[in-house]
Parts: structure tokens; sequence; C-alpha cells
């Protein structure tokens, strides 16, 4: 932080700092620079403002303590959110990546369509608590938009089965700068133990089960339904993404709601 880390900052990142230790004991804190870019000043302020958003969202480590214990019968985890505070001073567009055939639950309306009828991706819940003992829904974003399918898919560890990452929208920061959080992975259920729900929550961009995959690619989690800046599908037979659908040219002063 070159000097400009506070004691807010350190409490906040006390908070947050278990949820970059994987399962193995290694800890990815090092990824903090590639989330929030840190080779520049707006992104190390960006690093050090949310930090201290942390803390103040919390109530600080010892209110975290007590408001938030984690006990062992029954089983309640305790899992801080980390708002990333400053997102459009780190990019000015973000990437999401869904697969093609994808539905809105609970209507069953094509995605692709839905985005092209309202303008937004669909709903997920707010985070309107710091600290979570369920695992949250977010539509997952990226900084970067690859070339193809089969490169996003390294980049961001997904697996065919769970999308043929064949549609992609772009969402413009300045639309969601009170809506982006830090993008941790999380098991509902540890399979050992049927009783101990969402019993593990870290960040994690190169997944263990399927290790031939390249990973790494920062990921960004947005609440809400953000507004969709434009659309494009994979187009099999060009071999390049196809723009489907553009927003509406005031995009960029509307926010997620």
């Amino acid at each position: 932080m070159d000097g400009i880390l506070t004691e807010k900052a350190l409490e906040g990142f006390l908070i947050v700092c278990s949820r970059f230790v994987d399962e193995f004991g290694h800890h990815r804190t090092e990824e903090l620079a590639n989330i929030f870019r840190t080779n520049n000043a707006p992104g190390r302020q960006a690093l050090l403002s949310s930090l201290e958003y942390m803390q103040e969202w919390v109530g600080g480590i010892e209110r975290y303590e007590k408001k938030y214990p984690v006990t062992v019968i029954p089983p309640k985890p305790a899992f801080p959110q980390f708002k990333i505070i400053g997102i459009e001073n780190l990019s000015d567009r973000l990437f999401r990546v869904l697969d093609s055939e994808s539905t809105v639950y609970p209507t069953g309306e094509c995605t692709r369509e839905y985005i092209i009828r309202i303008g937004r991706l669909p709903f997920v819940p707010r985070q309107r608590h710091p600290v979570r003992r369920s695992k949250p829904r977010y539509h997952w974003c990226s900084y970067t938009a690859w070339s193809d399918p089969e490169s996003t898919r390294d980049a961001l560890q997904i697996l065919p089965e769970w999308s043929d990452c064949k549609l992609r929208v772009t969402v413009l920061t300045a639309t969601v700068k009170r809506s982006a959080y830090v993008a941790f992975n999380g098991d509902r259920q540890d399979p050992s133990n049927s009783a101990l729900k969402f019993y593990k929550y870290y960040y994690e961009p190169h997944a263990q089960d399927h290790p031939p995959y390249i990973g790494g690619g920062a990921q960004i989690a947005l609440e809400g339904a953000p507004v969709v800046y434009a659309m494009e599908q994979w187009d099999d037979g060009s071999q390049e993404w196809k723009l489907i659908y553009e927003g509406a040219k005031n995009a960029q002063t509307k926010t997620s709601t």
C-alpha cells in the first residue's frame, strides 16, 4: 500500500483476510493486486477505501467477533462480503459470460430474450448485511473479454457442463459503482458432514478440481439487476463475436436496481 495503509483499513483487512486462505492453507492475498489493480494510484486508493468501508460496515473487529461468532452447534460460520469501493476507477466496463441456452428463474424465459426485452441482467438479491451465513447469489463478471468461448472458459475456470460461454454482456462500471464485490467461491455443504451447511467461502482463481485449466482471471461479483450496455453472441460459422443488442445511449447514467 506504499505507506497509505491506515489503522481502519488494516482492521478491515483482518476481517476479510481469512477468505483468501484456501482449504490447503495457502493464502491468496496477493490476488488483491489483480482485483484492485494496485499497480497504479487509483487502484491502491480503491483498495484502501474498500478496506475502510469493510471496517465501518461491520463495525470493527470487536463488533464483528461479538455479532457474528462462529459456532459449532448449530453450525453458524460468518462470511464477510468484501464490497469494492471505486470500481469505476479500476475499469470502465465489466463482462458477464452466460450460457447461450440459459433461462431466467423462475419464469423459464430465454436469458438472451429477457435482456433484449428488459435491458438488464436478471435480478439477484442485494447484500443488505455485511456478513452472510448462507451462500449469496451474484453475477460473476471479469475485466477481460477473451477472444473466444474456449479461452474464456479456461481463464475463468468454467466447466463445459456449467456453460458454453457463448453469450457475453458488457456492463459499464459507472452504473454499478455501489454494487460490486470481490467474487468469493463457496461450498454450500460439507460432503463429510451433511449437517454443516455452507462451510467454506474463499477466493480461488485457480480451481482445485480441474487443474488443466489455466485460471487466474480476476472476477467481480455484482448484485441487483445491472444495466446491460451491450450483448454479444459467439457465431460458430464465422468464429467471432456478433453484437446482438445495444443498450440505451444513456446507460452510463443509470444505476442497477
